[in-house]
């Protein structure tokens, strides 16, 4: 294996996704919105956002879509701290989808998304004293990168006329670095960890209408995760080491000429299991209006998981709502073309040997335009919020995410010659 690849790989993570000191607890924070019409509303990808009765996210919607989907959605991100200068910004793919409807009664579909961000970065203000004569000055810093990757395979089906169902396999892997610093008169003397990850997660969603006539529909959706194989990995712990050349590994120009590393076999250290439901009702006007609600849970129960700090999410709970204005893809004029969204959210975090809780609330605003024959959509997305811990950081985080939906048509009848 070569560390140096891990290494550099872990890094280039680091400058794509900005940077939080909540995501130094255990792996981070988990993610709840993964397309960029879900989070134009912040919404958890239950209720429908993307397309009257479908979401990108709900596997059970699928059949609801007209059109073949591939679909990606790319993010721009800044997290500060509060009353503070030190702003740090990101930038990366959030998620890769391709959908495929069936005789508007069925649907397969394949993604690769980004499940959390364990990117973290903050340092103890300097400190000076005397050594023999010298002045020294010195202080600490603190560092991860990497995380979680989940490559996704689901499909959907009817259970009658009016409720679906769809299933979802989540394939977790990916690696994270986390690192302990002490800075000597701006020499870094680095003790860091590298870890690998392997587990499954299976998702269970339904979709079904519950009331219908000419003035409303009344619609109500539900999740339920649950580990299939809890994550488990590899573990290497690096001995202090002298960073001489200050490119955050370890090679040959640094003292020692040799570092031991230990490598550990970890396993049962991420195991999140959830249930999340949705309503959403909608008007005569394509006017939609929803709530949403999400218990999700870390099951893990190995205690063999270190981060910086030395604490780990078990629970998190979400409450959102919002309203929708789906576009007419057949309208004439540009602007009746336009979908828009409105939501708000807030979102709490326990952790489990603290008792301590992260709590974040927020806003979020999102368009749509759609435009071809086939369904194409381009949606933009902007969320703002703050998190905060009691006694703690508070942090400002704002969020840009632009997607793009390109449909095709796939099994459809062909036409009989004339």
């Amino acid at each position: 294996m070569s560390y140096r690849n891990i290494l550099i790989s872990l890094l280039l993570l680091n400058y794509h996704h900005a940077q939080s000191v909540f995501n130094a607890y255990g792996l981070g924070l988990s993610r709840s919105a993964y397309h960029t019409a879900t989070s134009g509303v912040g919404s958890i990808g239950l209720v429908p956002t993307f397309h009257p009765g479908v979401s990108l996210d709900n596997s059970a919607t699928w059949p609801g879509l007209k059109f073949t989907y591939i679909s990606g959605s790319y993010n721009n991100r800044s997290v500060g701290l509060e009353n503070s200068n030190n702003i740090t910004y990101g930038n990366g793919l959030d998620k890769m989808q391709f959908v495929i409807p069936i005789m508007d009664r069925y649907a397969v579909g394949f993604s690769l998304k980004l499940v959390n961000n364990h990117n973290s970065y903050f340092k103890t203000d300097s400190s000076s004293f005397d050594f023999q004569g010298k002045n020294l000055i010195t202080n600490k810093e603190f560092r991860s990168g990497g995380g979680l990757l989940a490559g996704s395979f689901g499909f959907s089906f009817p259970m009658n006329e009016k409720m679906g169902l769809g299933f979802s396999v989540d394939r977790l892997f990916g690696s994270s670095r986390d690192e302990h610093s002490l800075v000597l008169n701006a020499i870094h003397y680095r003790l860091f960890n590298i870890r690998t990850y392997s587990g499954t997660v299976m998702n269970i969603n339904f979709a079904g209408n519950f009331y219908n006539d000419n003035n409303l529909i009344v619609l109500g959706f539900a999740r339920i995760s649950m580990t299939g194989k809890p994550v488990s990995g590899t573990l290497y712990q690096f001995d202090l080491f002298e960073d001489r050349n200050d490119n955050y590994t370890f090679d040959t120009d640094d003292y020692p000429a040799t570092v031991n590393v230990d490598t550990i076999e970890v396993s049962d250290i991420y195991a999140p299991n959830s249930f999340s439901f949705g309503i959403n009702a909608g008007f005569r006007n394509d006017l939609n209006m929803f709530g949403e609600f999400q218990i999700w849970n870390d099951e893990a129960s190995s205690a063999n998981y270190e981060s910086i700090y030395m604490d780990q999410i078990g629970s998190k709970t979400h409450f959102g709502g919002g309203i929708v204005k789906f576009g007419d893809i057949n309208a004439r004029a540009w602007q009746d073309k336009l979908t828009f969204r409105l939501g708000t959210f807030k979102e709490s975090y326990s952790l489990k040997y603290s008792g301590k809780t992260i709590n974040e609330n927020g806003i979020a605003m999102g368009i749509g335009f759609k435009f071809a024959v086939t369904g194409n959509q381009l949606d933009f997305s902007y969320r703002t919020g703050s998190r905060f811990i009691n006694g703690g950081y508070k942090e400002l985080v704002k969020e840009f995410k632009i997607g793009l939906s390109l449909g095709d048509v796939w099994f459809l009848r062909r036409r009989a010659k004339q």
